[in-house]
């Protein structure tokens, strides 16, 4: 009689042959060491990118060490060829194919990651005539998401439509008790780069979270827009107000002090990385 056992167990041992070698096929892309790590770095990408695209990786071809001697250690130098498929910011019309380097992190073996078919977001320089343009950052290419392309458009609308100001310093501030204990208001007086008004307006309410909102103009009322996370103004006042009062603005008063910690306190860390 025939043993029928033989031919499975000979398949068997095949298959655990060639398992541990599929294991070893090249992991698709991710270099996280190189992803946006929160809204401030995306804002500030965003802002200084004159060009912005939905792009697919068509070729990546890796440049020998004497081609590019300056690579830091750990990275790899590419030359990558994108077909582009939607523009999100432009300074003028672009063309359908862009080429320009990137470095990209080696994984744990030393090896690039495999990037060919990709669908990336790439933050640009100006491109040449010829399609040849740069990366704004090591951080300039990141895989296609929809939310952080949301998230992109919404903060180039906000600089364009010029209601936020960019932020210098903080020039005088004072502070007024309420009519109950424990009820205050300070209002801060902000250098901006056009030159027009702005005031940081800090309300404390018994009982109410701490109120942080600015108001543009020489009247402050109930105009004052508060300030919501994950938007253009936070992330100019979240990143480039002081830390501290100085003492020209009002610094040695330690109630108006006080009250610029925690207003900057409830706006959170700026969060920038890159």
């Amino acid at each position: 009689m025939l043993d029928m056992t033989r031919p499975i167990l000979s398949i068997c041992l095949i298959l655990a042959v060639i398992a541990p070698a599929a294991a070893q096929a090249p992991a698709p892309f991710s270099a996280p060491a190189d992803r946006l790590a929160g809204f401030a770095d995306t804002a500030e990408l965003a802002l200084a990118a004159p060009l912005i695209v939905r792009a697919t990786i068509t070729r990546a071809s890796r440049l020998s060490g004497k081609a590019a001697p300056d690579v830091a250690p750990g990275r790899a130098r590419f030359l990558v060829t994108a077909s582009v498929s939607n523009v999100l910011v432009a300074p003028a019309t672009t063309g359908g194919t862009l080429q320009y380097l990137w470095d990209t992190p080696l994984d744990s073996r030393g090896r690039p990651p495999v990037v060919k078919g990709l669908d990336i977001l790439a933050f640009l320089d100006k491109p040449k005539d010829d399609g040849s343009t740069r990366l704004m950052s090591r951080r300039g290419q990141q895989p296609w998401d929809s939310a952080l392309a949301d998230t992109v458009r919404a903060v180039v609308a906000e600089q364009r439509s010029g209601k936020v100001p960019i932020f210098r310093g903080v020039s005088n501030g004072f502070r007024a008790d309420g009519t109950v204990p424990g009820e205050s208001e300070s209002q801060f007086f902000l250098t901006t780069s056009d030159g027009k008004p702005a005031t940081l307006v800090v309300q404390n309410r018994p009982g109410e979270v701490r109120r942080v909102l600015v108001a543009r103009g020489d009247i402050i009322d109930e105009s004052a827009e508060r300030v919501r996370p994950g938007t253009l103004l936070w992330y100019r006042l979240a990143c480039f107000l002081p830390a501290r009062l100085p003492s020209a603005a009002g610094g040695d008063d330690a109630a108006l002090a006080r009250d610029w910690r925690d207003a900057l306190a409830s706006l959170g860390p700026c969060g920038k990385t890159s």
